[in-house]
Formats: structure tokens, C-alpha cells, sequence
């Protein structure tokens, strides 16, 4: 029954953006900007008609995603319940890009530095929320499957799984936290410069990690 709410909140996730651009088209002014160059300033307006094309890919992508994780199923519950998690963390950013360009069109914003709220930190903080809630799940994951810290080493038996999904959990938090950080601090797209090399160091913490718990494994 959990599973089911589960797949329920990600399908209307990914078909809340839709339902967002549908309902504002009628008031939507025509045309609207639909893009902008590097230095914020638009440089292409457009029919408000192409506001359905990003909701419309998400919503032909989301079956594909949900009969992903079904597939999982077959490796354990936690492993079927953190795809779909991932898959609501996903579309709830493409979510937060359609409502943000709907204020754009609204408001015909010229200039993003004119802009209270820049997307990129809003994105970067959102996707930070998304890790450090996957980092939460990641220590359930009690066997090797499709989904968590996976390595040559980390597969070497159920023990050393164990131990790497539980540090690769806290590095994939640490980088969570690390990209709401960026989104406070760092202007603009640096945002996700840091939070790039946070997941780097994550990843590469977590495949050094795998090494040395394999290593050491008294199965060994």
C-alpha cells in the first residue's frame, strides 16, 4: 500500500507541470521570452505554446521511469522505493522550471539579474534536498541490487554492501548539504560547479571506501 502512494506522488509529480501550463496558457501574454543568454538577457522570444514542451517530455519520460522502477522490485523493496523517490525529486525540479518560466512569461522578464529569486540556486537547493533524502535511504539497501554505492568491491558479499551503502548514504548527504550551501552562498551557475565537485568527492570517497571495506572483510 506504502509503494503505491509512492508511485502515486511520482506520477502527479510528473504531471504537475503540465497541469500548471495548461491552466495559466489562457492568461499567458504572447509572445514570451523562451530564452536567455549568458548574461541573463533574452535573446529569443516565442510562441507561450512552447511552455508545453519540456512538461510534455517529462510526461512521455515518467512511464518509462515507473516501469524502471518496477523492475527494481525484483532486488527488495528499498531498492523499488528510492527509484521512486529519485524519480519525485526529478520531476518536482522540472516542476520548479516550469513554474519559475511561467513567472518569466507572466512578468516578460528581459533581464534575470532583475530577478529576487535566481534559478539556478533554487534548482541547486532543491537538488540538494533530493541527495540528502536519498543519502537517508541508502543504508536500507541490506542487498546488492540496481541501485546504491556500487563497485567491484562493494559487491563482494552482503556484510561489505552493508557497510558501503551506509558511508555511501552520509557522502551522499554531505554532498546534499554541500549543494544547499552552494545555493546560499555561491552567485548564479557557480552553484553547480560546487555541487558537482561534491559529488565527485562523494563518489570517489565512496569507491575508496568500498575498497578498503572489501580489503578488510574477514571473509577475505
Amino acid at each position: 500500500m506504502k509503494l503505491k502512494r509512492f508511485y502515486a506522488a511520482t506520477a502527479l509529480t510528473a504531471l504537475l507541470g503540465l497541469i500548471l501550463v495548461l491552466a495559466a496558457l489562457p492568461f499567458l501574454p504572447d509572445p514570451i521570452p523562451v530564452h536567455y543568454n549568458a548574461a541573463g538577457v533574452v535573446n529569443r522570444w516565442g510562441s507561450k505554446f512552447e511552455m508545453l514542451i519540456f512538461p510534455g517530455l517529462a510526461l512521455i519520460f515518467s512511464p518509462l521511469w515507473l516501469g524502471t522502477c518496477r523492475i527494481c522490485r525484483g532486488f527488495g523493496e528499498i531498492s523499488e522505493r528510492i527509484m521512486l523517490l529519485s524519480g519525485i525529486a526529478m520531476f518536482a525540479v522540472f516542476d520548479l522550471m516550469a513554474a519559475y518560466f511561467l513567472y518569466l512569461g507572466f512578468r516578460q522578464v528581459e533581464n534575470l539579474a532583475a530577478l529576487p529569486l535566481d534559478l539556478h540556486r533554487l534548482l541547486c537547493g532543491a537538488s540538494g534536498l533530493g541527495l540528502i533524502a536519498l543519502g537517508n535511504w541508502m543504508p536500507k539497501l541490506k542487498e546488492p541490487g540496481p541501485v546504491g554505492l556500487r563497485t567491484p568491491w562493494s559487491m563482494k558479499n552482503q556484510t561489505v554492501w552493508r557497510k558501503c551503502q551506509r558511508f555511501g548514504g552520509w557522502a551522499m548527504a554531505a554532498a546534499g548539504a554541500a549543494a544547499m550551501a552552494a545555493a546560499l552562498l555561491a552567485p548564479g551557475a557557480w552553484c553547480w560547479l560546487w555541487m558537482v565537485l561534491a559529488l565527485t568527492a562523494a563518489g570517489v570517497a565512496g569507491a575508496v571506501y568500498s575498497r578498503y571495506a572489501a580489503k578488510t572483510d574477514p571473509e577475505e
